[in-house]
């Protein structure tokens, strides 16, 4: 399986351990960056990995982003109708952002995860499968639509 992955620079060094530990979950990251602990802006990131993930014939279906807390970078991600990022502290959470959600983009807070427990987080986001049922649908169909 291949996923995106991308950080800025407070989510830099537990990207870089994910990737060590990469064939742990069976998968290959494409690293859209950042490269270096200078100064930059998560926005940037998430919207480069929710660009890439949207591209017809994308590489990968799922992506990974990384901030400081988590929060900006699950922020500016969803800011894109086709993306449901799902920021997750917890196996629990994730698994259930793909199954009741059908989160495509995990957003972790490396302030408040070790590797150990992002690497838990991932598994759960990785092996859990969209509720195809009736209520599932309809609720995720309801979060594209634009609110007036």
């Amino acid at each position: 399986m291949t996923l995106l992955i991308a950080s800025d620079h407070a989510g830099l060094e537990l990207k870089e351990a994910l990737k060590i530990r990469a064939s742990d979950l069976g998968v290959t990251f494409i690293d859209l960056g950042t490269h270096s602990k200078d100064s930059v802006d998560y926005p940037d990131y998430a919207h480069d990995l929710a660009r890439e993930l949207l591209k017809p014939g994308a590489s990968a279906s799922l992506g990974i982003l990384i901030c400081g807390s988590g929060v900006g970078v699950s922020i500016a991600a969803n800011r894109h109708p086709e993306i449901r990022a799902v920021l997750a502290e917890s196996p629990e959470i994730a698994r259930l952002g793909r199954e009741h959600n059908h989160a495509n983009v995990l957003c972790l807070g490396a302030r408040f995860l070790t590797p150990e427990q992002a690497m838990e987080v991932i598994r759960a986001f990785l092996t859990a499968t969209p509720d195809s049922g009736e209520r599932h649908v309809r609720r995720v169909q309801k979060l594209g639509e634009q609110q007036k």
